[in-house]
């Protein structure tokens, strides 16, 4: 066993996180009362000129499902009674307020908490609520003049997993607001950070299409009496079978959300005259036919996907439709789409799919002919190398593939009792596969974990690979028992355990730096500062500390790049148990 000391700053996350401005609810369907204690906490909300803060919101979480709300008084004082021992998140919120957690450095985060031993009586809390910043303008639409009814909404600049700027719903909630009878719009309450405001409907475009009529066509409205035509008259002009419309715009009014305007806010901030300009431009759609390779009016699925590159504004449309019976999608903004069909398996049928980009726009629908074909099948097997039994029952393995593109996010296998591994009805592209066991209800108990997968000869453990159409019959995904355990001890300079942070392990490697990774954990000390990760994939990581983390950050390239900027590394082999304590705060 290996022992080392280390001594890690304070680190706070410059990153907001989304959460719903709602008290935690509790669950109805669980029949245990919450529990009750004999310990109390009590304190005092005020704003930044140290004014209290009247009638705000104060809400509790705790162990063991434990969720009460209470009001501040006039004084900005609250308290808590009959709480059982625990650690507990204290929350304060007030409309135009961000909301602020005891021990958070930023609203809308945990925040470090408190624990509560039993029957002790907790006195002098204090919170402080910022007054949030604001943004305010005017929309007009293409002639200038200001437009009601419009919905608005602040969206936050942000940087995806994969390092892209990107643009993502705001850490106060996806609030929208709608544009009054002047035009003008007002979004209050939001917390520091860089922002760009913009139209908040996602795919399609804003009210009904227009159509804009011909000369011929204006003409003939207003002549009641015109002539019938004679012989050999020239015809008309066809009618104008464009339509147009408001498409969603960003600031100042541009249709690239990634060229935007964008707003560095502080908190209390207030920036007026960020105005918008609507662009009406000409819409389009798409249209076309699927078709079996039989000619069978086979059951699809149809799916047609926005592919911008900001993921917030990518919603999909799906619909039932019959293999030969034409689609249309209705009408899109200009842009880049993708349009998939699948045919679920049936006796006698195997899963079927189709595939095609296609760019929209220009005056007519953009026409796409897709052609059904088999969907590839992934297989192979389950090893189990260790000095443990396989388990008995190999159906409780969860093995999937998980997808950012178009179509399924998730594929599940199916798994015999001999331990072979199918995945059908698998669209082609990239993947990341998982696989695991359930969690023993004893942490600590002997289990297995993957320790690799190999497709085809290639190692895809917690990595993203392609799948192409011919699918892959060289599966092999291996468990091991040797489990590796990382832990160690948090302990303050006066020598007190350290409670109050969130330990996280970042892979080193950052090719491991993918959506919902096992190798990016975090976890939090007991009362007696002590914590533990265990099932970590062997490997070199990088072990930070900070009292803000939100779930989000994980999933955030520039909130891992702070983290791994003031922390430690440490490597892990398979089965290692290995001790790592940690001395916060020291500023070393």
């Amino acid at each position: 066993m290996m022992r080392h000391a280390v001594v890690i700053g304070v680190l706070a996350i410059a990153v907001a996180s989304v959460r719903a401005q709602m008290p935690p609810a509790r669950d109805t369907t669980q029949s245990v009362a919450p529990p009750t204690g004999t310990g109390a906490l009590s304190g005092i909300v005020k704003d930044n000129d140290d004014n209290p803060v009247r009638r705000c919101i104060i809400t509790i979480t705790g162990d063991m499902r434990l969720a009460r709300m209470t009001v501040a008084d006039d004084d900005g004082r609250f308290s808590f009674t009959d709480l059982p021992s625990g650690r507990f998140t204290i929350t304060a919120k007030k409309a135009g307020y961000p909301e602020m957690s005891y021990g958070a450095k930023r609203p809308f985060r945990t925040g470090s908490g408190v624990f509560l031993q039993e029957g002790q009586q907790l006195r002098d809390i204090a919170l402080t609520l910022a007054r949030g910043a604001a943004m305010s303008g005017t929309v007009y639409d293409d002639h200038g003049q200001p437009m009601p009814g419009v919905p608005v909404m602040a969206w936050e600049i942000r940087t995806s997993l994969g390092g892209m700027r990107t643009l993502d719903y705001p850490a106060s909630g996806t609030e929208t607001v709608f544009t009054d009878d002047r035009g003008m719009y007002r979004v209050y309450g939001l917390p520091p950070g860089d922002y760009t405001i913009g139209t908040s409907w996602y795919s399609n475009a804003l009210g009904p299409e227009m159509r804009v009529p011909t000369d011929a066509e204006i003409r003939a409205a207003f002549l009641t009496d015109a002539p019938a035509p004679t012989s050999g008259a020239p015809m008309p002009p066809p009618p104008d079978t464009r339509r147009y419309n408001y498409s969603a715009v960003f600031s100042p009014g541009v249709l690239d959300p990634l060229s935007a305007a964008t707003f560095a806010l502080a908190a209390g901030d207030e920036r007026s005259s960020v105005d918008l300009r609507m662009q009406f431009v000409q819409m389009s759609g798409i249209e076309g036919t699927v078709v079996a390779p039989d000619g069978a009016p086979v059951p699809i699925q149809l799916t047609i996907t926005r592919r911008s590159p900001v993921q917030a504004l990518n919603i999909s449309s799906v619909r039932s439709t019959t293999a030969g019976v034409p689609f249309n999608s209705g009408s899109l903004s200009p842009d880049t789409y993708t349009v998939m069909a699948e045919v679920a398996e049936s006796p006698g049928r195997p899963a079927m799919w189709a595939m095609s980009d296609v760019i929209v726009g220009g005056s007519t629908p953009t026409a796409v002919a897709l052609v059904l074909q088999p969907a590839p099948t992934v297989s192979g097997r389950l090893v189990f190398d260790g000095s443990l039994p396989p388990p008995a029952d190999l159906s409780r393995i969860s093995v999937s593939l998980r997808t950012n593109g178009p179509g399924r996010v998730g594929v599940p296998g199916a798994i015999d009792a001999a331990g072979n591994v199918s995945i059908k009805g698998v669209i082609p592209g990239p993947y990341t596969m998982f696989a695991s066991l359930p969690t023993s209800a004893t942490p600590s108990a002997p289990t297995w974990r993957v320790r690799s997968i190999v497709v085809d000869g290639q190692d895809v453990t917690d990595r993203s690979f392609d799948i192409g159409a011919g699918g892959a019959s060289g599966l092999v995904i291996t468990f091991t028992d040797q489990v590796s355990e990382l832990s160690g001890s948090l302990t303050l300079p006066s020598g007190a355990p350290a409670t109050d942070y969130f330990v996280i392990a970042i892979p080193a490697d950052r090719t491991y730096w993918i959506p919902f990774s096992r190798r990016i954990a975090s976890t939090r000390p007991d009362r007696a500062g002590r914590y533990l990760f265990r099932g970590l994939p062997p490997g070199d990581y990088r072990i930070a500390l900070t009292t803000d983390l939100v779930s989000r950050d994980l999933q955030e390239v520039s909130a891992l790049e702070q983290l791994a900027a003031q922390s430690v590394p440490v490597t892990l082999t398979t089965g290692e148990k290995r001790t790592l304590d940690l001395r916060p705060g020291s500023g070393g």
